[in-house]
């Protein structure tokens, strides 16, 4: 595809070159590994925290101890203190008008100082937490990127370097295998395109249905993350990911040398079926092989987690909602140092993170907003 910019040949072809992770042959640090889990409930106040799409429209704060939620009834951003458990504001947005954040997307994003991002595949904008949109960042795509830019493509996971001004999204097209990185740098209004070849793969894993004029669509994720200045792209079908470093524009494939799981998904799909049993057949045949989450990274112990998960096959007709469930650990370098099936453990943490050594995930208590905490014994 046409691109807005292209990284020079020399050092596409330096920094594109496949690393394969470093593994340390002595010690998997997650061998011993035990842990245990504690449920906590946040206390709402008067308020009520609607649950309905769970986190969908949240953020964490880069410092990881509040969470902002937008609740897209009311329009409010209710912000979250994770060390008190407790609702402790609320701040009316408008859906309309000048500062209305509806044209913006629904892609939440703390940027710590109370200011926050709305975007979305055609706005981003700055937002204080009174709801006042900044009038000196507040962009259309059009603006920032090429108006030649191909037809049909398709922008989101928007991911944000506060420090450097710089974003970041996925330009993907459900019908091409089009995996693209896009940078924007914010203060020079300016914009690129990278090409990420090993997501290819993912397209493989799509199933399409077509009854009459009604067309139906499954894929796999690609993800975009920033972590400490860093982008980092990650696919459910793959344990391979790339490293994007700004300051250097390099980028880098890493792959790892699993031993308890697959490396990625390999069986021959039917893209396009005819029928909701073919359908069901087809997704069945992707979910039987292994699946792999985003990364998370734990500042205590300064290094990155993964989960990765196999669904185990029903004995009913009920569709089955139990996981083998793994977990793998790297160091700063994404070197794998850790790799351990956790056998008590049969769905991946939802909306995971790690806060102060802990792992925290997502739970719906009763429709009260709650977290189940994993304390990691190595």
């Amino acid at each position: 595809m046409r691109k807005l910019f292209t990284i020079s040949l020399l050092a596409l072809l330096a920094a594109c070159g496949g690393k394969e992770s470093d593994s340390t042959e002595q010690k998997n640090i997650l061998e011993n590994l035990t842990y245990t889990v504690d449920t906590v409930v946040v206390d709402p106040g008067d308020e009520i925290i609607n649950l309905k799409y769970g986190l969908i429209i949240s953020s964490l704060s880069p410092d990881h101890q509040t969470l902002y939620k937008l609740d897209g009834g009311t329009i409010k951003l209710q912000e979250i203190n994770l060390d008190k458990l407790a609702l402790t504001a609320s701040y009316p947005f408008e859906n309309e008008g000048p500062n209305g954040v509806a044209s913006f997307g629904s892609q939440l994003t703390s940027l710590g100082d109370e200011k926050f991002l709305f975007s979305g595949p055609h706005k981003i904008g700055k937002f204080s937490k009174t709801g006042e949109l900044s009038q000196d960042f507040d962009y259309s795509m059009d603006k920032l990127l090429d108006s030649e830019k191909h037809q049909g493509n398709m922008l989101s996971q928007f991911a944000f370097i506060d420090e450097k001004q710089m974003g970041f999204l996925l330009e993907t097209n459900y019908n091409d295998p089009v995996f693209n990185l896009v940078t924007i740098n914010f203060k020079e209004e300016n914009s690129k395109v990278i090409d990420l070849p090993e997501m290819d793969v993912t397209h493989d894993f799509r199933v399409m249905h077509i009854d009459n004029n009604y067309t139906s669509r499954w894929k796999q994720s690609v993800r975009i993350q920033t972590i400490n200045s860093k982008v980092y792209i990650t696919t459910e079908v793959s344990s391979g990911l790339y490293r994007y470093d700004p300051k250097l524009d390099s980028l880098e494939y890493i792959t790892f040398p699993l031993t308890l799981t697959a490396t990625q998904k390999t069986r021959k799909i039917k893209n396009e079926v005819s029928s909701a049993q073919e359908r069901k057949e087809q997704t069945a045949l992707i979910n039987s092989e292994v699946r792999f989450n985003e990364l998370l990274w734990d500042d205590k112990s300064n290094q990155f987690f993964r989960f990765s998960s196999i669904l185990i096959p029903s004995n009913s007709e009920e569709p089955s909602t139990k996981n083998e469930v793994f977990l793998s650990a790297f160091d700063s370098q994404l070197n794998l140092i850790g790799e351990k099936k956790l056998e008590e453990l049969f769905t991946v943490p939802e909306t995971a993170f790690f806060k102060d050594g802990k792992l925290w995930s997502f739970v719906n208590v009763e429709d009260e907003l709650g977290f189940a905490v994993f304390t990691f014994d190595f």
